[in-house]
């Protein structure tokens, strides 16, 4: 804990250089009155807020309810965004309109980077008014439970989803803009400040929770105001140039409370300063995603490579080839010739082949039953004359017209029967030897 408090401000300038207006003329806060007002500001002073639902996190620090706020909520003013880090409730309000404090005022306080040595402060006045709205839901939801003495402890107050600090936004958005100063040590300087004409509702039980429970005493927790030095500019800002818009909770969309499409754009400029709070995860996925996509692509090919190797293996080991794709291939190649082959044998059926004589006509060399062979003509004197042996009529012409008809009508009978039997085109090469062979023998028999 600081050596400081809001009772002893009168001797800050001794202990914080910065806080005395020798050193410092732009001090805070001030009081807004209209001999204050420097001039009205238009595009220059035009502001957009955009904020997002949040968890409440609060810590009292030198008599202070304080939230700490979650990342992700900006506001972009003369083309810098600054992000919304905590808020703080003071009693009475710090600033004082025409002489008078309104009963409390919530201060926004917004950070160009994380050391938030600069940046900008959101002051909404709060009055007092019936307990119903969205500025008093929002505070109602927290201010019981927030912790009573001084404590940097952070505490985490159960809050409904859709619990964000935008409803404390008033309807009726003229502001002032002056560059100022923290309103408490080490009162540097850097610091822009907004602060609302038209204060928000606070309801009368969370009023009397802060003053009596909390702060205890009015002005524990407030700088008195500071007279305006004369190198301070205060500029009135309309409505018309305070834009604001509201995201909801685990959607895309934003519930534009304005023109959505006037929302600037970030620039990629050497004044702009953009803050953007990720997880590890996405900001590391950022820092590596082309090396990431390099790995990737190395994995599966790496994949690709092995799967064609154990396919390759396992076709070479089971003969894929040779069982599913060659007999597919010889099978197609009958399958077209065998039509032809019938076409052609189709006429063939009833004729008996050409080596095969018919049954009623002896082959070449095969006499007919009544003529005997040569070598028999030749030997016409001798065929009456029976061997010593055969009695006579009786088994020269008997036995020799037996054996020539047992043999030439067994061999034509049995020619045509056994070539149709087997090949019905080609007569072998034993067939005709054995042929031969016959013949030979009924000669030596005659």
């Amino acid at each position: 804990m600081s050596n400081w408090s809001y009772k002893n401000n009168s001797r800050w300038s001794s202990m914080y250089p910065q806080c005395s207006s020798k050193n410092n003329a732009l001090q805070s806060p001030i009081d807004i009155s209209p001999s204050n007002v420097s001039q009205e500001c238009g595009t220059k002073c035009e502001l957009t807020i955009k904020y997002r639902p949040s968890k409440c996190y609060i810590i009292n620090d030198h008599n202070t309810i304080t939230i700490n706020y979650e990342p992700g909520s900006y506001i972009i003013y003369q083309n810098t965004w600054y992000e919304l880090t905590k808020a703080k409730i003071h009693v009475p309000s710090l600033h004082t309109f025409n002489g008078n404090h309104y009963p409390a005022e919530i201060d926004l306080y917004h950070c160009i980077d994380n050391q938030c040595e600069s940046g900008l402060i959101l002051s909404i006045p709060l009055n007092r008014g019936p307990d119903y709205g969205e500025s008093v839901e929002f505070i109602n939801q927290f201010i019981n439970q927030a912790p009573l003495n001084n404590t940097l402890v952070e505490r985490e107050i159960t809050v409904s989803e859709d619990w964000n600090i935008i409803s404390l936004i008033p309807e009726e958005r003229t502001c002032f803009i002056y560059n100022g100063s923290l309103p408490h040590p080490p009162c540097s300087s850097g610091w822009t400040w907004v602060v609302f004409n038209q204060p928000s509702r606070i309801g009368l039980t969370a009023l009397k929770t802060l003053q009596h429970n909390i702060v205890q005493k009015a002005g524990e927790n407030i700088r008195p105001t500071i007279a305006k030095s004369d190198k301070m500019s205060v500029y009135k800002v309309s409505h018309e140039w305070i834009k604001v818009f509201e995201e909801k909770p685990k959607k895309n969309n934003i519930n534009k409370l304005d023109d959505l499409s006037e929302v600037p754009m970030k620039e990629d400029t050497s004044q702009l300063v953009q803050i953007q709070k990720v997880s590890i995860f996405e900001e590391y996925f950022n820092k590596y995603r082309k090396n990431i996509k390099n790995f990737m692509l190395f994995l599966v090919i790496i994949l690709i490579i092995t799967i064609s190797i154990k396919m390759a293996k396992y076709i070479i080991r089971n003969d894929i080839v040779n069982k599913y794709l060659v007999p597919e291939n010889l099978n197609s190649m009958n399958m077209n010739r065998s039509p032809n082959n019938q076409n052609k044998n189709l006429g063939n059926e009833n004729m008996p082949p050409n080596n095969i004589p018919p049954n009623n006509i002896p082959p070449n060399n095969i006499p007919p039953n009544n003529i005997p062979p040569n070598n028999i003509k030749e030997n016409k004197g001798n065929i009456n004359k029976p061997p010593n042996n055969i009695p006579k009529n009786q088994e020269g012409k008997g036995n020799i017209n037996k054996l020539l008809n047992q043999e030439s009508k067994g061999n034509i009978n049995k020619l045509p029967n056994q070539e149709g039997k087997g090949n019905t085109n080609i007569q072998t090469q034993e067939q005709q030897q054995q042929k031969k062979a016959n013949e030979n023998k009924n000669l030596q028999l005659i």
